[in-house]
């Protein structure tokens, strides 16, 4: 007599599966169909591609616009549209495609600010800073490695403070209760190949992964291999309770859906206010899934 389970699949109430073994019962990789046989394709998510293959994603082109425009949060600024322009960074090092860059950029105009900090608020909107990684079956959310950004400062007479300053970028978001303040210390990295920029600098900002907890820090170096005469960090700090630009407890983890940004100038010390035609030219900002 036939068994239960026999009787079943013939009626087609139930399908019987062989999983795991071949006709000689070799055992098969899993997800191998036995003997090549099979009713049609097996669906592969092709969403998520390996980091190599990530193409960048444009913050900001460098256009100045109603809202793509940036406004002093502890000084007066103002931002008008330059012909200077960074250039397309090269596609290189396995980062994926970098996004084209529109001709122009921000010519912003600063006085101090009476602190080491010189800070923009960015008006425009800033896209999700993560994208959907892994294999299938293994799919989850990770964050673009760094931000890119090209950016030169011509300093007035007399200028804000002694030195050149540190290119800052700051990230907040959330809600009231599980919000974040991300800030990461940028570093100087010409891209390989052609060196588009011409007066302006090539700055890599390092991201801390998706979901990163308060506390969290982190450095990466930039070797000397692409351009730079020695070997440079970007860092970053998660949720340290920053006086500026946010004040509130931020205690929440780094899921970075449109959020806020920030340039920042740091001096060594505070800067003057009687400083003022200060110039900073910023352009070609956006993300990538590496260090390129």
């Amino acid at each position: 007599m036939r068994s239960v389970l026999a009787r079943l699949a013939v009626t087609g109430l139930v399908g019987l599966a062989l999983t795991g073994c071949g006709s000689n019962g070799a055992a098969l990789p899993t997800g191998a169909i036995p003997n090549n046989n099979g009713g049609g394709s097996v669906p592969v998510s092709t969403q998520n591609p390996p980091g190599s293959s990530i193409k960048g994603v444009l913050i900001d082109g460098g256009v100045v616009s109603a809202t793509d425009t940036y406004t002093g949060t502890n000084t007066a600024a103002t931002d008008t549209q330059s012909a200077v322009d960074a250039g397309t960074d090269p596609s290189t090092e396995g980062s994926g495609t970098p996004p084209t860059d529109p001709a122009g950029s921000h010519s912003i105009s600063f006085a101090g600010s009476n602190a080491s900090q010189v800070i923009f608020k960015y008006a425009g909107t800033v896209p999700e800073l993560y994208y959907n990684g892994g294999v299938p079956g293994q799919i989850e959310p990770a964050t673009f490695g760094s931000i890119v950004l090209y950016a030169s400062v011509t300093a007035a007479a007399p200028p804000p403070a002694a030195g050149a300053p540190k290119v800052a970028l700051e990230l907040t978001g959330g809600s009231n209760f599980t919000s974040y303040d991300v800030r990461t210390t940028c570093g100087a990295k010409k891209a390989t190949g052609a060196a588009p920029g011409g007066t302006l600098v090539r700055y890599i900002c390092a991201l801390p992964a998706y979901g990163a907890t308060s506390g969290t820090t982190g450095t990466v170096t930039l070797t000397a291999a692409s351009g730079t005469t020695a070997a440079v960090t970007t860092s970053y700090t998660v949720d340290t309770n920053i006086a500026n630009p946010r004040t509130a407890d931020t205690t929440g983890t780094f899921v970075p859906n449109a959020p806020t940004m920030y340039v920042e100038l740091i001096y060594g010390g505070p800067t003057s206010t009687a400083s003022t035609g200060n110039v900073l030219n910023l352009d070609y900002v956006y993300a990538e899934a590496g260090t390129h």
